[in-house]
């Protein structure tokens, strides 16, 4: 019995170990090319004035925050064993702002997704200030909002007594989980529902964007723009569905089948596996919008007319 303790807390420890070094790794080299990006965004106005690269932006930002905050208090638990500070507060703090940046992610590219199809298959949809405001930006705010809300209400405001444990990562749970009706639908609703619509809905945009092109001429330059977008949108939809996809799995085995996969399990080889958007995300937009890559052009340099001591010196052109 003792062994096996102890080759469990070897085990434990060793992934553990892993995690910090490849967390680490990938971490700088995240924040640096997010931080290129954004240098990119504030230099380049057309970057900004492009209707599809608002939420890559804001997806960015997202991501951001979720490897500055999130990946760094969990490589802090890798490297310690332990959630420190080991209070309650610290926990809810962590979980809340976890959940709230990874349930956004999901809600906004499954929104980014339903824009790609307006965007490329309608002329013009967001043409007006009116329907920009009202289908472009109200929208990503409501997207930014009601996970916020949603998490803040549940982790801070209801009463349930916590559960947390210091000895796992992200203190394992909040105790509104406890409560079957509130646990299954943030599972469904928050979780299932987007990680099951952004596949689809790409792959959707994909066999519309193929469609197109053999049955309606399509101007050379329109054609390359949309196949930028659908190509960057197919890339981000895989990275979002691989990572997601074996934990949601496990989770429908364990419904389904009596032998259940161990909670354990999951947190210690599964659970991590959405980190990896985040981290992987400003390399994927990067790697596919060669405007990021593209060397800003130099802008001309008019000369002015001279004009030594009230005299003015102009070049006329020959009547020849």
């Amino acid at each position: 019995m003792s062994f096996n303790i102890s080759n469990s807390t070897n085990t434990s420890s060793l992934m553990n170990e892993i995690r910090f070094i490849l967390f680490l790794t990938l971490q700088i080299p995240s924040i640096i090319c997010s931080l290129y990006i954004f240098v990119q965004y504030a230099t380049r106005s057309n970057l900004r004035q492009s209707i599809h690269h608002h939420i890559v932006l804001v997806l960015l930002c997202s991501s951001f925050l979720f490897v500055a905050i999130p990946v760094s208090a969990s490589e802090a638990f890798f490297f310690t064993a332990t959630v420190r500070p080991a209070s309650y507060l610290f926990c809810s703090i962590w979980t809340w702002v976890h959940y709230t940046t990874n349930i956004a992610n999901l809600i906004l590219m499954s929104f980014s997704c339903i824009e790609r199809h307006l965007l490329i298959f309608r002329l013009n949809p967001l043409r007006t200030r009116f329907r920009r405001i009202v289908y472009h930006y109200i929208p990503i705010v409501l997207c930014l909002l009601y996970p916020a809300l949603f998490y803040f209400i549940l982790i801070f405001l209801y009463p349930c007594e916590p559960v947390y444990d210091f000895s796992q990562l992200l203190c394992i749970m909040p105790c509104y989980f406890m409560n079957i009706p509130i646990g299954n639908f943030d599972t469904f609703v928050n979780n299932w529902m987007p990680i099951f619509a952004i596949p689809l809905l790409s792959l959707a945009l994909f066999a519309r964007f193929l469609l197109q092109k053999r049955q309606v001429h399509i101007e050379i330059f329109q054609w390359k723009r949309d196949r930028k977008m659908v190509i960057q949108l197919l890339s981000i939809a895989c990275l979002y569905f691989f990572m997601w996809a074996p934990l949601k799995s496990v989770s429908i085995y364990n419904l389904v089948w009596r032998v259940k996969i161990s909670k354990q399990f999951q947190i210690d080889y599964m659970f991590v596996l959405p980190y990896f958007i985040h981290l992987f995300y400003p390399f994927v937009i990067l790697f596919t919008n060669s405007e990021f890559r593209r060397k800003k052009p130099l802008q001309p340099n008019p000369i002015a007319p001279i004009h030594p001591r009230g005299k003015t010196w102009a070049i006329q052109r020959s009547n020849k």
